[in-house]
């Protein structure tokens, strides 16, 4: 990466980590363009290999704690995880999103950046685990107070600083080695598993969730490794101001009502006390979770750059959403056909007693689909500023998911809750394009968006 100094990109808006490090120039026409886009595709093809890599750790987790534990167990389980998930953009304070716009949108000190991030995560998390403690029974009742501990630590602690050391490698531009760090993560989980399973012969849940939590911990000091002695960041420790915090809270409303657009339903199901439906519900969707590999990758291997094209223009934002699109829907419309091909084996690999997840897993291979058509548009449109039409966007998509779920679940079940899913799903894709065309050709000076008016937040 460069040094921390003024450099020539400074003066047109241009990302530090996009300066050439060589005295000579690129050529600014076709072999810019596809050495670029060679770059993408490279970035996108590894990044993809190790997200591949993590779901099979993730699926043979799966299938080892499918088998131990019963459909109800495995529901307390997936609810409360799914809970984790819906709280974790709000105790991260969106700080993950803050430092990909700081070193990639304003060439900010990486180092300093990493480690406000690693700082402002680790705190907010311990926050949301004694949250979560507080009122747990009745959000999951049912869920021991230690299991709400361990998994408090290991989603809202340990993988948050995880995931923002792969958002570090996306600011520097080195996506697939924060995939990789992930991967591995996933990897030393599934090892954990089998450890545990192999030395406990009656396995609890809150055994189970004291082994998630430990992985975690080592994922954490894997990832602080990986980010000093791969990305060459030497992190420290710092609070973030109150106008950091300001810009993180922006991307954590926004990120946070997609996260609870997706996993409220689960966390739902257990709320109304449907243990078997929670864990017929949460085991599918974690089947369908490897159809979101490509498309993570290739919006991993693209977020940095929507943020420069939409300083650039958007019309050139607009266009890289059109073509990043097209490919996800591609791949994971492909994806779900396999996986709805696949679902009979389920059984097999986990019991009989599973065989009621078949139609669940059918009926939810086909959203991550509908994730791919609005992804890139939402990264589209916050790349442009737009942060505040995306808060919009999710948040009334959210409501819509969880009022469909409140008069759905209670008469249908798991039922209601795919539909629910779907139809906020639906709602989410039409309304993100329609801003971004709105963007693109709604007045005159739309092609073209002044760099700090698009990083400056909405």
């Amino acid at each position: 990466r460069a040094g921390h100094g003024p450099h020539v990109g400074d003066r047109i808006g241009i990302p530090r980590i996009c300066v050439p490090t060589t005295t000579d120039a690129p050529p600014k026409g076709g072999r810019l363009r596809a050495a670029t886009a060679h770059k993408v595709v490279r970035d996108t093809g590894w990044t993809m290999l190790t997200e591949l890599a993590g779901m099979a750790g993730q699926f043979g987790t799966l299938v080892l704690i499918g088998r131990a534990f019963s459909k109800e167990a495995y529901g307390l389980f997936a609810g409360t995880v799914a809970l984790m998930s819906v709280l974790s953009p709000f105790t991260t304070i969106g700080m993950g999103y803050v430092l990909v716009h700081a070193v990639a949108g304003r060439g900010a000190d990486p180092d300093v950046e990493t480690g406000r991030a690693f700082t402002m995560v680790a705190l907010g998390g311990l926050l949301g685990t004694a949250a979560v403690l507080a009122v747990g029974h009745l959000v999951v009742p049912g869920v021991p107070p230690t299991v709400l501990v361990a998994l408090g630590l290991g989603e809202l602690v340990f993988s948050q600083i995880t995931y923002t050391g792969r958002f570090c490698a996306q600011a520097l531009d080195r996506p697939a080695d924060g995939a990789r760090v992930v991967a591995t993560v996933w990897l030393l989980r599934l090892l954990v598993a089998v450890a545990y399973l192999v030395a406990t012969p009656r396995p609890t849940l809150t055994g189970w969730a004291t082994c998630h939590a430990l992985a975690s911990l080592l994922g954490t000091v894997l990832t602080v490794l990986a980010c000093r002695h791969l990305l060459s960041v030497q992190t420290r420790v710092a609070l973030a101001d109150r106008a950091t915090v300001r810009e993180g809270l922006g991307y954590s409303l926004s990120i946070g009502a997609i996260y609870l657009k997706n996993d409220a339903d689960k966390t739902m199901l257990l709320s109304f006390h449907q243990t078997e439906a929670a864990g017929l519900y949460g085991l599918a969707s974690r089947v369908t979770t490897p159809l979101f590999a490509p498309v993570r990758a290739l919006a991993d291997s693209t977020f940095s750059r929507f943020f420069r094209d939409g300083a650039r223009s958007a019309d050139a934002a607009y266009r890289l959403a059109t073509r990043t699109t097209i490919a996800g829907v591609l791949l994971t419309g492909a994806g779900g056909l396999v996986i709805a091909a696949a679902a009979p084996a389920l059984p097999l690999l986990l019991g009989e007693k599973w065989s009621s997840a078949v139609p669940v897993t059918q009926l939810l291979a086909f959203v991550p689909m509908l994730s791919a058509m609005q992804m890139y548009a939402f990264n589209a449109l916050m790349g442009l500023g737009r942060r505040q039409a995306c808060v919009s966007v999710t948040v009334l998509a959210s409501m819509l998911n969880i009022g469909l779920n409140v008069a759905l679940i209670p008469r249908y079940h798991w039922r209601g809750a795919t539909v629910a899913t779907a139809a906020a799903e639906v709602f989410s894709v039409i309304t993100l394009w329609v801003l971004l065309r709105r963007s693109v050709h709604g007045s005159p000076r739309a092609a073209t968006v002044q760099p700090a008016r698009a990083m400056q937040a909405t």
